[in-house]
């Protein structure tokens, strides 16, 4: 990489796809947990806090809708807020919006190029190049309010380096085993990694591990959690889980927000790929549900608003997921099932997806090499009155909103 070589860029390596090809091969492994490398690099370049409220998001499921509820509170307050998630379904730049868009290919890239000046010997992975991006990004355009969902876990995540004005937890669920533990108590240990002393943390985990408490405690971190110090609201309609709107409320209560068009925002907010509904020959309705409590919540959400109509499911999921467990929760709600391979090496082969499943379907259970065969499987069943699902994991619901031309950076 020329960067530091002293040469001038060539336009190709101007380019935010040379970028992200760049920093994908750059560091041996995709994960590799813990935060010496990171933080060195973030603090060189002055990163650890980003903004005047910097606030971290983890948790097993409901981060995402979270985040987006976080956001639309801020903007609602008058405040510039950054918001950083991840993956994203079709563009990178998704990852990190200022005041609800996405930043340009231009601000990404010369985000790189200054993360890249300053990390000299130090290798760094996709996903820390991303969350330095997203803080460096902040930091320039000043913002007010820096979103911060934190991915696999929370203890050793990258994003956990900043300095966080408050800390919000969402679901504890059985996701990831091989890197964060076997059971709710050891996966709730490491989300409670984001806590810091004397920062006030929600928790929107039913039920929470007794580890949550164990840590703030020991931490000295004040907590609220759902259902003893808050709830969620009863009377307001919302698309996204109403958990999630609860602790992104209450968050917004902490921090002294006006909370009085809770109504609007809790009705009108939405996150692509998540309960996103599109008109297709019937209703299609997608959701990134692909492990456990996501289905559970997922079955909860059909029967609730799509009772009594027949489904057609078209399913592709990730290898390392629990689609044992996912497809016992699901499989007896689908009238007909089309599973799909994705197209990437972390993706279930359909035939081994099919010998995976601990359900079926009421009828037709077929697999597929390609997504758009898929869903053409499921139009074929479909009559107008019924309703196509696309779940599991995000590569068959990005394939999916790309067939049916949804591909803008909005907030369908």
């Amino acid at each position: 990489m020329s960067v530091n070589s002293g040469q001038p860029l060539t336009e190709r390596e101007l380019s935010l796809d040379h970028w992200l090809s760049y920093i994908e091969e750059l560091h041996p492994v995709g994960w590799d947990l813990g935060l010496d490398r990171v933080k060195e690099v973030g603090r060189r370049l002055n990163l650890l806090h980003p903004a005047t409220t910097t606030i971290l998001v983890a948790g097993t499921n409901g981060k995402g809708s979270t985040c987006e509820y976080l956001e639309r509170f801020a903007m609602a307050n008058g405040l510039r807020v950054g918001k950083s998630t991840s993956p994203h379904l079709h563009q990178f730049n998704e990852r990190i919006a200022i005041n609800g868009t996405p930043v340009s290919d231009h601000s990404l890239v010369r985000a790189f190029q200054e993360i890249e000046s300053a990390r000299k010997e130090i290798s760094l992975t996709y996903f820390e190049f991303a969350t330095l991006a997203s803080l460096f990004l902040f930091r320039e355009e000043k913002v007010d309010v820096a979103i911060l969902e934190v991915g696999l876990g929370g203890r050793l995540d990258a994003m956990n380096i900043v300095d966080p004005d408050l800390t919000v937890i969402t679901s504890i669920s059985l996701d990831h085993q091989s890197w964060l533990g076997d059971t709710r108590e050891e996966i709730a240990r490491e989300k409670a990694g984001i806590m810091r002393a004397g920062v006030s943390c929600i928790v929107a985990a039913r039920d929470p591990p007794e580890s949550i408490f164990e840590c703030a405690s020991a931490l000295g971190a004040p907590v609220s959690v759902i259902g003893r110090d808050f709830n969620a609201v009863e009377g307001f309609e919302s698309v996204l889980p109403r958990d999630s709107f609860a602790a992104a409320q209450q968050a917004a209560k902490v921090l002294g927000w006006d909370v009085s068009n809770s109504k609007e925002i809790a009705a009108t907010t939405r996150l692509a790929g998540r309960r996103t509904v599109l008109k297709d020959k019937c209703e299609v309705l997608l959701d990134v549900a692909h492990n456990p409590a996501a289905a559970i919540s997922l079955a909860e959400h059909l029967h609730t608003h799509w009772d009594g109509r027949d489904i057609h499911a078209v399913i592709g999921m990730y290898k390392d997921k629990d689609i044992e467990s996912v497809s016992g929760i699901l499989m007896p709600l689908f009238k007909t099932c089309h599973l799909t391979n994705l197209d990437e090496p972390r993706g279930e082969d359909a035939d081994n997806l099919l010998r995976r499943l601990s359900g079926k379907p009421a009828g037709n259970l077929k697999t597929y090499v390609k997504i758009k065969d898929a869903l053409e499987g499921a139009r074929k069943e479909a009559n107008p009155a019924d309703l196509i699902l696309v779940c599991g994991s995000f590569p068959v619901v990005t394939g999916v909103l790309q067939l049916l031309g949804q591909t803008e950076l909005t907030k369908s």
